[in-house]
């Protein structure tokens, strides 16, 4: 029997191509490069890059993206965020979903990858292409799934990012409450750990790897706390555990 599967999820990375320009008055290319060493720490067996990995779109800053990814020695999986370019994110991550849904599998599980990059827009819109794409795989297989998407489905609870949501998120909620296989569904953009259970499903919102924001924060205000990453344990038996990985500590 394969043995269960840990995923690492690295998201909202904001590298720009160059590795001196700063982010928000850090440096995100050496927060990456620091926070990834710990990662590697924790053997994960594969990486999820979720969304908002560049800060300017380049081609450069994907490339350096991967050099820096490629350092751990397993497989990565890459979706857009708003500050990508979805199409040339997908030449250096192929794989990565521009028109419709990404799928892989991994120890029994299936993880279905999402676009929700509204171009020159902060929020985030599912295609009808993706949520037709999507609904029909779902009526296929019994499967655990989990469903990964840059943009949040639902509120986090944080004035500053809330404002900022996957505006039709209900089309997708409606796909994952009446399909059973979804287990878990896991998100960037908002810069901060979130957790809570949707109709039994795992919903997952995750820290970024440049830095992070008070989740009480009419604006963005940087937390002390510092960069982090979640991980994701897929079990054979359809449940998973997860938490966090700080670059402090």
């Amino acid at each position: 029997m394969d043995k269960n599967t840990l995923i690492a999820q690295i998201t909202d990375c904001h590298l720009p191509a160059d590795p001196k320009r700063p982010y928000r008055g850090i440096n995100p290319h050496r927060n990456l490069k620091k926070l990834l060493r710990k990662v590697k720490a924790i053997q994960p067996d594969l990486l999820l890059a979720s969304g908002d990995l560049s800060e300017d779109g380049s081609r450069e800053s994907y490339r350096q993206l991967k050099k820096y990814l490629n350092t751990l020695g397993v497989p990565v999986l890459a979706l857009p965020g708003n500050h990508d370019e979805a199409g040339r994110l997908a030449e250096v991550f192929p794989g990565s979903p521009v028109d419709t849904i990404s799928v892989t599998e991994h120890g029994g599980w299936q993880i279905i990858r999402l676009n929700s990059c509204l171009p020159g827009k902060p929020e985030g819109l599912l295609s009808e292409q993706a949520l037709m794409d999507l609904k029909c795989l779902l009526e296929q297989g019994k499967q655990p799934r989990l469903i990964a998407v840059h943009h949040q489905p639902i509120p986090v609870n944080s004035p500053w990012i809330d404002k900022y949501p996957l505006l039709n998120a209900e089309a997708l909620l409606e796909l994952i409450d009446t399909n059973l296989t979804v287990k878990t569904v896991v998100w960037g953009h908002v810069h901060q750990v979130f957790q809570s259970k949707r109709n039994g499903v795992t919903m997952l919102g995750s820290p970024s790897s440049a830095i992070n924001g008070l989740a009480t924060a009419q604006r963005f205000t940087p937390d002390s706390a510092g960069p982090a990453c979640r991980w994701v344990k897929l079990s054979r038996d359809g449940t998973t555990g997860t938490g966090i990985v700080w670059m402090r500590s």
